[in-house]
C-alpha cells in the first residue's frame, strides 16, 4: 500500500518497472521471429489450437502492434473503455497510466495513478486487478460542499463525498475482475462480446483514515458489471462499446452519518485507427448517469450536472510490437466550475499478434470409384483411386468387409462369389514418405434376382347362414415364381363355428351352435421361400327368426244357451278356411265357451248342460270347417271352455304349440257327431 505523499514520480518508475519486467518476459520482435523459425511456429501453433482467427492487417509494412493492450484497468482495451476479445491462456496485459479529470460540485480536479494487470486463463476467461495508490485533489469551490468539522454530509461529490481541504492527497482503492468472452471476432464471430463483472475496495474503509486522514474516496466498497462489445473496420482501425452498472456503497461520516451514494448506470465508446500501426489516434466517450435513491449532491442545480461525462482524444505510438506509449486530452463536459481540460498518460502493454507459421505441406487425399455399385452374386467389381498431390510415391493399402479382395497398388478387383445379398465397403490407404495417411471407402451392393411374393384373394359362400348351416372360405392364390404355396387360415372369434381345415385352399365351416354375428375368415399364403401374402373374406351367422306363435283367426258370437252358427259367424270362418288353405301345415284349435246364466230370469244351467253347450258350439264351428268349407277334420282341435257365448277360432302354424284356454275334447263326444 502506497502512502498519503507518495509522489506520482514513484507511480511512473513502478510503472517503467513493470515494463521491462514484461519486455523480459515477452516473446522478441518479430524481426528476431522471423530469425527464430522454431519459436514462430511453437507461437503459431498455439495460436492455431487456441482457435483465435487472423485480425485484419493495418498496412502493407512488416509492424504491427498488438491489439490487447492494457487499458486503465490493465484489461484489453484502449483507456477508459475495454475490448471484448478475451487473452490467451497465459497471455499477459497491462498498463500503468496517470490521468487528471474534474468532477462537479465542489469543482474537483482529480490526478490519479492507476495501474492493472490482466493475465488469460482459458480461451475465453481472463482475470485482472486494478489499483489506484494515489491521488490528489485540488478542491477549487469548497462553498458548494457542506461537510464540515461536525460530520455533517449535506451536499458531496459522490466520486470524494468526504472531501473538505483544498488539497488533499492519498491511495484510493484496488479491484478485481473477471471477463467471459461469450463471442470474439478472433474466433471468426462478426462482433465481439463479453460480460465482465468486479469489486472495488477502498485502502481506506475506516472513518479516521476515509475522512480526517484523506477523504479521496468512499469508505465502502462499490461493484460492477459491463457488457463489453467491440467490432473491427477492416484495416480501418476498431469501434468499442461498453455498457454497465455500478452499485456504490454507502457514505459513512463516522457512524454519525450514514447516507446511500446514488448507483450509476456507465457507458463508453471508444475507437483506435488504424488498427495495429505504429501510430494509432484514439478517441473515447465516457460518462455515468446515477439513479435509484441517495444522498444530496449538490446546492444548487445552477452547478451543474452530476452525470459525468468526458472526452479524450489522444494518440498510441508503439515503439515495439507489444508495448505502446499513450497521450491524450481530456474534457469534462459536465464540470463548468471546475478547470474541465485534463489529460491520460501513460505505457500500455500487451502480447504481441502471433506470427502465422509457414503452412505446411498438404495431407495426401484418396478418392475411389467402382465401375458398377450394385451387383448380383458371382460379379467381378473393378475398384480405382487417385491421390494427391500427384508427385507423391504412396504405399497402397486395401480392406473389404466381404468378398474376396485382390490388390493391385491403386486398383483392386472384389469377387462376390458366394456372397449373401447386402451391402459391403472396400476401403483403400495410401501412405506417404511422411507417415501421412488417406482414405476412401466405396460400397458394392450384392443383390438375388428379384423375388415376387404370391397373390390372394378371398372369398365366402354363402355370404349369409342361419346357425347350423355350412359356409365356405376359399382363396385363389398364384406364385409369380412358380413356387410352391401353403396355406393357413383363421377365424376372427372362436364362437363362429369349427372349420374342418385350416390349410387347405377351400375350407368349410360348420356354424352348428354358433352365435350369430359377422365372422371373417383370414388366410395366409406363404411360398417356400418365406415370402407371404394374406386375404380374408366376412360371412355373417344371421340370428334365427322367433319361433312361429298361434293367433286368433275370429271370434264367433252365439244366441244365448244357443249353439246355432249363423251367417254373420259363417262369413268369418270362410276367411278362416281361406287361411287354412293357404298354409297347409298350420292347424286350427276351436274353443267354445259358455256360461250357466246366459239367459236371464231362467234358472241357470247344470254344468254339464254349460260345459255340453260350449262344447256344441266347438263342434258346430268345426262342422261347418269340414263340411262346408272342406278343411279336413284331422287338421282341427276341439276345446271347451268356461266364459260368455262365443267360440275362438286359433290359427297354430307348424312349429307353434297353443297353450290358451279350455280343455280339449273329441267331437264324438258330444251326442249326434
Amino acid at each position: 500500500m502506497f502512502a498519503a505523499q507518495k509522489p506520482v514520480g514513484a507511480i511512473l518508475v513502478l510503472s517503467l518497472g513493470l515494463s521491462a519486467a514484461l519486455l523480459a518476459a515477452t516473446p522478441p520482435s518479430k524481426k528476431a521471429k522471423v530469425k527464430n523459425t522454431a519459436v514462430a511456429k511453437s507461437t503459431a501453433a498455439k495460436h492455431a489450437a487456441a482457435g483465435r482467427a487472423q485480425a485484419p492487417t493495418a498496412s502493407n509494412s512488416d509492424f504491427e502492434a498488438s491489439r490487447m493492450q492494457g487499458s486503465l484497468l490493465g484489461t484489453p482495451g484502449l483507456w477508459a473503455t475495454q475490448v471484448a476479445e478475451t487473452l490467451l491462456p497465459g497471455q499477459v496485459s497491462s498498463g500503468a497510466y496517470v490521468q487528471r479529470y474534474s468532477r462537479t460540485p465542489g469543482g474537483l480536479v482529480f490526478t490519479d495513478a492507476q495501474m492493472g494487470w490482466t493475465v488469460g486463463l482459458t480461451n475465453r476467461l481472463e482475470l485482472s486487478f486494478a489499483t489506484t495508490p494515489y491521488r490528489r485533489i485540488r478542491l477549487t469551490h469548497p462553498e458548494q460542499l457542506t461537510f464540515g468539522p461536525s460530520g455533517t454530509l449535506g451536499s458531496f461529490d459522490p466520486a470524494a463525498p468526504f472531501a473538505r481541504n483544498p488539497l488533499i492527497t492519498g491511495p484510493v482503492d484496488w479491484t478485481l475482475g473477471a471477463t467471459f468472452g461469450l463471442l470474439s471476432q478472433d474466433r471468426g464471430d462478426p462482433i465481439g462480446l463479453a460480460l465482465q463483472a468486479g469489486e472495488s475496495v477502498p485502502y481506506t474503509p475506516t472513518y479516521a483514515n476515509g475522512v480526517d486522514n484523506y477523504g479521496v474516496s468512499t469508505t465502502e466498497p462499490a461493484f460492477f458489471t459491463n457488457v463489453l462489445l467491440d467490432k473491427w473496420i477492416g484495416t480501418g482501425g476498431e469501434m468499442i462499446g461498453n455498457f454497465g452498472y455500478r452499485h456504490n456503497g454507502t457514505a459513512d461520516a463516522g457512524g454519525r452519518v450514514s447516507v446511500p451514494l446514488r448507483d450509476q448506470f456507465t457507458y463508453g465508446f471508444g475507437e483506435i485507427f488504424p488498427l495495429q500501426s505504429r501510430l494509432q489516434g484514439i478517441v473515447e466517450l465516457n460518462g455515468a448517469a446515477p439513479f435509484g435513491a441517495g444522498g444530496p449532491t449538490a446546492v444548487a442545480p445552477a452547478l451543474g450536472s452530476l452525470s459525468p461525462l468526458d472526452l479524450t482524444g489522444g494518440i498510441r505510438f508503439n515503439p515495439l510490437t507489444w508495448m505502446g506509449i499513450n497521450a491524450g486530452y481530456r474534457f469534462a463536459a459536465h464540470s463548468p466550475t471546475a478547470n474541465a481540460s485534463g489529460f491520460v498518460f501513460g505505457l500500455s502493454f500487451g502480447p504481441p499478434p502471433v506470427e502465422a507459421a509457414p503452412a505446411p505441406p498438404p495431407a495426401p487425399t484418396l478418392a475411389c470409384r467402382v465401375d458398377q455399385s450394385v451387383v448380383q452374386p458371382g460379379t467381378t467389381v473393378n475398384i480405382t483411386s487417385s491421390a494427391t498431390p500427384g508427385d507423391e510415391t504412396f504405399t497402397y493399402g486395401w480392406t473389404t468387409t466381404g468378398g474376396q479382395l485382390a490388390p493391385n497398388g491403386a486398383t483392386a478387383t472384389l469377387d462376390t462369389t458366394a456372397l449373401a445379398p447386402g451391402m459391403y465397403t472396400v476401403t483403400g490407404r495410401v501412405t506417404n514418405p511422411a507417415g501421412e495417411t488417406a482414405d476412401c471407402s466405396v460400397n458394392v451392393e450384392v443383390r438375388v434376382p428379384p423375388q415376387h411374393p404370391p397373390t390372394a384373394s378371398c372369398s365366402v359362400d354363402p355370404q349369409s347362414v342361419l346357425p347350423g348351416a355350412g359356409m365356405a372360405f376359399h382363396v385363389d392364390a398364384s406364385s409369380p415364381d412358380n413356387r410352391p404355396l401353403t396355406y393357413a387360415w383363421t377365424l376372427s372369434r372362436s364362437d363362429a363355428g369349427q372349420l374342418d381345415s385350416t390349410s387347405n385352399a377351400t375350407v368349410h365351416l360348420d356354424t352348428t351352435g354358433a352365435t350369430p354375428g359377422a365372422v371373417r375368415g383370414s388366410v395366409t399364403v406363404k411360398d417356400d421361400r418365406g415370402l407371404t401374402a394374406g386375404c380374408y373374406a366376412d360371412g355373417t351367422i344371421e340370428t334365427p327368426p322367433p319361433p312361429p306363435q298361434p293367433s286368433l283367426a275370429t271370434t264367433l258370437s252365439f244366441a244365448p244357451n244357443s249353439a246355432r252358427v249363423n251367417n254373420i259367424s259363417k262369413r268369418a270362418l270362410d276367411a278362416v278356411a281361406l287361411q287354412l288353405e293357404q298354409d297347409a301345415s298350420a292347424q286350427a284349435v276351436i274353443v267354445g265357451y259358455a256360461t250357466s246364466t246366459e239367459v236371464q230370469h231362467r234358472r241357470p244351467l247344470t254344468a254339464a248342460a254349460t260345459v255340453r253347450l260350449a262344447e256344441e258350439r266347438a263342434v258346430n264351428t268345426m262342422t261347418y270347417l269340414v263340411k262346408d268349407k272342406g278343411i279336413a277334420a284331422d287338421r282341427i282341435t276341439l276345446r271347451h271352455g268356461d266364459g260368455p257365448q262365443k267360440a275362438e277360432v286359433w290359427i297354430v302354424p307348424q312349429g307353434a304349440t297353443y297353450r290358451g284356454g279350455g280343455v280339449e275334447f273329441q267331437a264324438s263326444d258330444v251326442n249326434g257327431h
